[in-house]
């Protein structure tokens, strides 16, 4: 990035510093610029050569209250061939500092560097950046056993626990659910991906209608294939509980989703909607357990 200093718009000129051809002044102007470079090099300039090591790192512009640093170093480029780099930080004001000297003291100041945030959240994120399928098909999988538990043990209560069931629920959070949400809502996503409300409305509507029965038939499928119940059985099951499952879902879910597509972040989606799907999935985990003939 280019700094040009025109001559006639500077008000006093502290010093002048040449450093690979680049050209840079200490200056003050009021509410216009002020400039201090920091140069291991320099050649040359109205302060002498052996005052080369003098550092100052701020530059105020006129306009929308932006403040930029200004580093040159021996390092490299990281904006123009010289080894000039520029952090940009939004401040109130645009007033230029008394003198040059009070910039440079103000820029020298170690930078605070951002905290690593730490904790159970902060690995959470961490994970699911790293593998974001593992972590969902995971999520997924506490879900839908934590759904099923509290299913047997405090809704149903009908008769001993069954951990078989607990694991045909589980095994597929962690292989269909979780998997086919990553799939599903990043493709969504994708394809919408604003969050005004004739957006968020289209994403709910794709979500009821379309891909919830499909959701259904899959949940049906998977139960009724490790439950040992056949061809036969499997479609007589989605016959009987298909549109139990669908109709039910639209007590829960579009107002769900509507805070979902407005607010939740794509790879948070299957986290939140777990959260919310822990409840849904006593009544996934009921309707699943029954026979045909009791539906």
């Amino acid at each position: 990035r280019e700094l040009t200093l025109q001559q006639e718009e500077v008000s006093r000129c502290v010093s002048a510093w040449c450093w690979r051809g680049m050209s840079l002044g200490a200056v003050v102007r009021g509410g216009a610029v002020a400039v201090s470079a920091e140069c291991g090099r320099a050649r040359g300039g109205e302060a002498g050569d052996d005052d080369a090591s003098r550092r100052g790192v701020l530059v105020w512009r006129r306009g929308p209250a932006e403040r930029e640093r200004v580093v040159l170093d021996e390092a490299g480029a990281t904006a123009g061939e010289g080894g000039l780099r520029v952090e940009a930080a939004r401040r109130g004001g645009t007033e230029a500092p008394e003198d040059a000297a009070s910039a440079a003291a103000e820029a020298s100041e170690p930078e605070e560097e951002p905290e690593e945030e730490t904790g159970m959240w902060a690995a959470y994120e961490a994970a699911l950046e790293k593998n974001p399928l593992l972590i969902k098909g995971l999520t997924s999988f506490v879900g839908f056993t934590i759904g099923d538990l509290l299913a047997q043990l405090f809704i149903e209560k009908s008769g001993p626990y069954d951990p078989l069931r607990t694991l045909r629920l589980a095994s597929f959070g962690f292989l269909v659910h979780g998997t086919t949400s990553h799939w599903f809502y990043g493709k969504l996503d994708g394809y919408i991906p604003g969050k005004a409300a004739k957006d968020v409305a289209s994403k709910v509507f794709i979500d009821q209608v379309l891909w919830n029965p499909i959701f259904g038939v899959m949940f049906f499928s998977y139960i009724g294939i490790f439950e040992g119940s056949g061809v036969k059985g499997t479609i007589a099951k989605i016959k009987n509980d298909l549109i139990t499952q669908v109709t039910g879902s639209w007590t829960v879910w579009p107002l769900a989703h509507a805070i979902n597509f407005k607010f939740i972040p794509t790879e948070q989606r299957v986290l939140y909607i777990n959260v919310i799907q822990v409840f849904y999935n006593c009544f996934l985990s009921i309707i699943s357990s029954k026979k045909p003939e009791e539906a």
